[in-house]
C-alpha cells in the first residue's frame, strides 16, 4: 500500500518536473547568447588562485571553509610544490577532502589556527557569505599572511536578486525551494546566510580597514539561472541583469571576485596577470 501511494505522487510529479525542464531547457538555449554570460568570475576563480598559489614556490595557501572539495588543487604546479591546508568548523565533511595536504578544524569567522606571518595565501569561495561577521575574519585573515601575502575571496553579492530573497524567505523553506527548483544544489547550495558586507564597494572598505591593498575586483552580473526553472521570470531577470551592467553598478552584480595583498616590499608585489585569466 505504501508503494502505491509512492508511486500516485511520483506520477503527479511527473507533469511539474516536465513543465519545469521545459522552462531550463529554453533557459539554456538563450544563455549561450547573453553578453552578461561572457564573463563568469566562478569559473575564473580557480585561474586566478592558481596564478597567485604557482606563483612562487612552497607557499602555504590556506582554503578557508574547505569543506569536502578543494577547487582549485587540480592547478597546483608540481614545481612550485604549494601546501594546500584546508580549514572548516564541520570536521565530517572535510573528512572527504582528499584534493588538500592538510586538515585543521576551526571557525573561520573567529580564528584561524596559524601563528602570525605564516601563510601565503588564504583563499575562500562561496564562504563569506555564511559569517555572521566578516571583520573579524579579515583581521585573522591579516594576521596569519606574511606580508606580501594575497587574501582572494569569491562570494554572491548581498543585492543580487537570488540573495535580496535568500534573507526575505524563511530560511527553511529557502533551502526546500532551491534543492526543488535548481537541480544538483542539495548539499551544496541552501545553508543559512548573512551577506554581511558581501557586495563589491563593501568588501573593498572591510579589506582596506583590515590593512589590506586592493589588487583585483571582478563582478559577474549573471544570476538568472537560479530561474531557468520558470522562462518568463528567468527573462525579467535577464532583463534586470542588462540594465545593472550597463550602468556599472557593481554593488548589484551578481557574484564578485576581490584579490588583496598584504603590504609588502617591491620583490613581493603582485604576479603579473596571466592572459588565461
Amino acid at each position: 500500500m505504501t508503494g502505491s501511494k509512492t508511486g500516485s505522487k511520483e506520477h503527479h510529479l511527473d507533469p511539474f518536473r516536465a513543465f519545469l525542464e521545459f522552462n531550463r531547457k529554453l533557459s539554456r538555449i538563450l544563455e549561450p547568447h547573453l553578453p552578461q554570460t561572457r564573463v563568469h568570475v566562478q569559473r575564473q576563480y580557480e585561474c586566478v588562485v592558481a596564478r597567485y598559489m604557482n606563483a612562487r614556490p612552497s607557499q602555504i595557501v590556506v582554503d578557508a571553509g574547505g569543506g569536502g572539495k578543494c577547487w582549485f588543487a587540480t592547478y597546483r604546479d608540481p614545481a612550485a610544490a604549494a601546501r594546500i591546508i584546508a580549514v572548516d568548523i564541520d570536521a565530517e565533511e572535510m573528512a572527504a577532502n582528499t584534493d588538500v595536504d592538510e586538515k585543521r578544524v576551526a571557525d573561520v569567522s573567529k580564528h584561524l589556527p596559524f601563528k602570525d606571518g605564516e601563510v601565503d595565501l588564504v583563499t575562500s569561495r562561496s564562504v563569506l557569505e555564511h559569517l555572521r561577521k566578516t571583520d573579524a575574519f579579515m583581521r585573522e585573515t591579516y594576521r596569519v599572511l606574511k606580508p606580501g601575502g594575497f587574501a582572494i575571496h569569491l562570494f554572491p553579492s548581498k543585492y543580487a536578486p537570488f540573495s535580496v530573497l535568500n534573507r526575505l524567505l524563511p530560511q527553511r523553506l529557502s533551502s526546500w525551494l532551491l534543492h526543488v527548483l535548481v537541480p544538483g544544489s542539495k548539499g551544496v547550495l541552501g545553508y543559512p546566510a548573512f551577506y554581511d558586507r558581501t557586495y563589491a564597494s563593501g568588501m573593498r572598505r572591510l579589506l582596506a580597514e583590515a590593512g589590506f591593498e586592493i589588487v583585483d575586483v571582478r563582478v559577474d552580473y549573471y544570476q538568472a539561472n537560479y530561474f531557468a526553472f520558470f522562462f518568463p521570470l528567468y527573462m525579467l531577470n535577464v532583463a534586470y541583469e542588462m540594465f545593472v551592467r550597463r550602468l556599472g553598478q557593481a554593488n548589484l552584480a551578481a557574484t564578485v571576485l576581490i584579490v588583496a595583498q598584504k603590504p609588502a616590499s617591491d620583490e613581493l608585489s603582485s604576479p603579473q596577470p596571466a592572459t588565461t585569466c
